[in-house]
């Protein structure tokens, strides 16, 4: 088949489509205008196709077509160039221009091709010939590393997941109670190490597998509580494995493409805590332990990620702090009403509280995701670890 796709700046609109038929394609046309941002964005495209190309083995020849939408020499140029050969043509032009998606979809139809129309809600496609239209599900979803490339960004790091599995009974045991890890960090800061030994032994015991202390429980490095701020982004991912997510990630660092960091203000790097992806919609939830946090910042800098993924794209905020206020019937939490309600406006979630609950957490992933446990099997053997966890921490 031949795939013709008309670029524009939102590219969540019409890389699903290549996805989903990256095997099927014998030739890419990709069609832009001849402003020079097209152009960029045009080239993009080409790299990210040859790459997914590398990777799955897949082989495709890639044709690279600049037009003038308002020249009729141009319109008649590529109706020669798509209608050349004896390929079926499909048109994948969701969020293009709508008079040159017009033109083209005539042009396309009259060579009795199809017209692909994704919608980004659904995870769905329309094909349209000139008889009607039948609609399809998508069936090869992209997973996080291939979304980015299609994107144009990068992956530079990411944590090890064989590391955070390895680790996962030491993990739940340490964050079964948050409460507690406020105190045992107040007492490592203050070098309460007899204090610790005596009535948080099992927590020491946790942290030096985990290498934030060493054999005499002292913290190996200066400024060890951003260790806690780490081991609880892998402990969130742990929480996040049994949902029917078709990726996750943890620590990851991206460089964003720099055409794109242009027109969205964003920093060339940026680092996410957990990157998710379902349905090729991309969600990415911010971790906070502690009350040091700039909830306004984290609410527009998670903002300004979500306007650059796209209108799909879905964000959470999961912030457990410590309750400085015990004695007040109303304790202070760092995301008020107003704030939270700024993040809605924003469609952003927020998990605020003073300890982590996990039904409420699962009860939040799914209003933020749009996802459930894999399967009850999976959901009443995790309540069963648990509280095998819990009973053996407590001997």
């Amino acid at each position: 088949m031949k795939l013709v796709t008309i670029i524009s700046s939102k590219k969540i609109e019409f890389v699903p489509i290549i996805y989903e038929f990256l095997d099927k394609v014998k030739k890419h046309i990709i069609i832009f205008d001849h402003a020079k941002r097209e152009k960029i964005y045009a080239k993009e495209l080409k790299r990210s196709i040859e790459k997914l190309n590398q990777h799955y083995n897949v082989t495709s020849d890639i044709v690279m077509l600049e037009i003038d939408e308002d020249s009729k020499r141009d319109m008649q140029h590529i109706d020669t160039v798509v209608q050349r050969g004896s390929d079926e043509i499909y048109l994948n032009g969701a969020g293009a221009d709508v008079a040159l998606f017009t033109i083209l979809s005539s042009i396309v139809l009259r060579a009795d091709g199809k017209v692909v129309a994704y919608d980004k809600e659904d995870n769905s496609y329309n094909l349209i010939t000139k008889n009607g239209f039948v609609n399809n599900k998508i069936e090869h979803n992209m997973s996080i590393e291939d979304f980015l490339t299609l994107m144009g960004e990068e992956i530079l790091e990411e944590v090890d997941q064989k590391e955070i599995i390895h680790h996962k009974d030491v993990l739940n045991q340490l964050f079964l109670d948050t409460k507690r890890v406020f105190k045992v960090r107040k007492l490592l800061v203050k070098n309460r190490t007899e204090e610790l030994k005596k009535r948080y032994p099992k927590v020491l015991d946790a942290l030096q597998i985990l290498g934030v202390v060493d054999d005499k429980y002292i913290m190996r490095r200066q400024g060890g509580l951003v260790e806690f701020g780490y081991l609880f982004e892998k402990f969130i991912f742990l929480q996040l494995s049994s949902f029917d997510f078709d990726d996750i990630k943890t620590g990851v660092k991206i460089r964003f493409d720099v055409t794109q960091v242009e027109r969205s203000g964003i920093d060339v790097t940026n680092e996410f805590d957990i990157l998710v992806i379902k349905n090729n919609r991309l969600g990415f939830i911010e971790c906070k332990l502690g009350s040091s946090l700039d909830p306004i910042g984290t609410i527009y800098k998670s903002d300004s990620i979500m306007e650059y993924f796209g209108e799909s794209a879905s964000s959470l905020i999961v912030n457990i702090q410590q309750n400085r206020t015990p004695h007040l019937k109303n304790s202070k939490k760092n995301f008020g009403a107003s704030v939270i309600f700024r993040a809605e406006t924003k469609d952003i979630m927020v998990y605020n509280t003073f300890d982590f609950g996990r039904n409420s957490f699962r009860v939040k992933i799914r209003e933020a995701f749009g996802v459930d446990i894999r399967d009850e099997h999976i959901k009443s053997e995790d309540s069963h670890s648990l509280r095998e966890l819990e009973e053996r921490w407590n001997r």
